[in-house]
Order: structure tokens, then sequence, then C-alpha cells
């Protein structure tokens, strides 16, 4: 099970999806001291959250990717919260409405096994994205990492099966090309550091078979929640798939 709060904002002050970082410590010190310690070991996490303006208002979205994170995170701590501070810029944010939402494993598998998903897929990255590979940052929508991180992150939360495979890997990145693509380089600011990364939209356009073009929509949808990318945990790589079956010209 995924499932996702929205939670729309107000302040006093500009926000920015630049402080993502700032939520996400102030959520650390809400959760519960020894869950908080657990997500802290973990190099894959099980939730990601940013900051997205939207209608000229600014949300904070949390979304959470098993039953524990969304039971502790969502329900026991955010779903009771109607504010917070944010104490190193003494500024109060007010939570001034709470949209929640899930998508329950039956359903995300029901649309890989009984759905013919398009062969293009349309994708906007609404956040500073990038990858880390041998050491160094990646900032262009490199489709082997897009994939094999949503692998990764889907293996990290669901123990009972797995995602990884190096040869649907292979067969994926063998039949998936990016055709369109409207992208800016940006940094994300953390600490003092300018992480290089890109924000935009790309198609991409799926070739081979039925399975294999409906395995990349579950891979991409299951990255809606889980981000794409590195540092999800603190506002980077929240993704978006728009206009699903539409080619984008």
């Amino acid at each position: 099970m995924v499932a996702r709060l929205e939670i729309k904002l107000a302040a006093k002050e500009p926000l920015s999806n630049q402080m993502a970082s700032v939520f996400q410590g102030v959520l650390m010190e809400l959760l519960p001291e020894k869950y908080a310690a657990y997500l802290h070991e973990s190099s894959l996490h099980p939730y990601s959250q940013h900051l997205e303006m939207k209608d000229k208002c600014w949300y904070w979205v949390i979304n959470c990717l098993n039953q524990e994170a969304t039971e502790i995170i969502l329900m026991n701590v955010l779903m009771k919260k109607n504010s917070i501070m944010l104490k190193k810029q003494k500024l109060e944010v007010k939570f001034t409405e709470k949209r929640y939402s899930e998508l329950g494993d039956k359903e995300l598998l029901h649309n890989f096994y009984n759905e013919e998903k398009s062969r293009y897929l349309n994708l906007h990255f609404i956040t500073p994205t990038a990858f880390k590979q041998a050491g160094k940052y990646l900032f262009y929508p490199d489709l082997r990492c897009m994939y094999q991180s949503c692998m990764n992150k889907y293996d990290a939360v669901v123990k009972d099966e797995s995602m990884i495979d190096e040869e649907t890997l292979e067969q994926l990145c063998e039949n998936s090309r990016v055709i369109r693509y409207d992208l800016k380089s940006v940094p994300f600011h953390l600490e003092g550091i300018k992480i290089p990364a890109f924000i935009g939209k790309i198609t991409i356009k799926l070739t081979g078979t039925q399975t294999l073009a409906n395995f990349a929509h579950l891979l991409l949808q299951f990255g809606t929640y889980s981000g794409i990318g590195i540092k999800t945990a603190i506002g980077m790589g929240a993704v978006k798939i728009l206009d699903e079956g539409r080619r984008r010209e």
C-alpha cells in the first residue's frame, strides 16, 4: 500500500520548494524517537516528501510507501497537527486543508495485469531531480537510473517480492527512449551545498511487449509516490505522470 497526504499551507513569509529539507527536519522531531532513529539509519526511506506550488498555494506533500509509515507518519502525527514551527526561520506554518488518498497493492497490480497501457509516458519532474553514479551527480533523466531507482525503492519497502532484475532492467532500457524533453538545470540547496539537478518534462516512447510497457508504467507510477533519484526524503525527485495515453508533440 502507498498513501499520500497533501497539506495546504499558510505562512506570513514566502515558502519555496528549497525549504523541503527544513520541513523534513521538523518531521523527524515530531516522530517517535525510536522510529526517527530507524529512518536516520535507513539508506532507502519508506516515505518521500516535498513542497509544491499548486493554484498559487503551497502544499506539503508526504508519501508513505508501506502500512507502518502510513500509520506512524501520517495518521499518528501529521493528521493530528494543525501547524508546525520552523524554528530557525521563526516561522509558524499553518495547515489549512488536508487531502488523504491511498493506493492498495491490489489496485496497483491490477493496472499492471489487466490494462493495456499506452506506449507513451509523459513525466513532469516538479522538484529538482538528480542521480548519483560512481560518486558523481547525474543531472539529466537517464532512463537506466530512473528505472533502477524505482526498483530499489520498491524493494526497500516491499519485503516479500523483488523488482530488481538485471535482465528486466536491460529490456526496459533497450525498449525505452526519450522522444521529447523540456528541461532545465537547477541547483538544490542543502546545508550550504548546491546539488546539480534538473526539473521539467519528458516523453518516453515504449516498444517491446505490452507486458514490458505495463511494467514501465507500474514502476513509474510507484515513482510518483517514492520519488525518483537521490534525497527524495528531503524534497528532491518529485514526479508526476501527465495525460497518460497521449503523445505530447
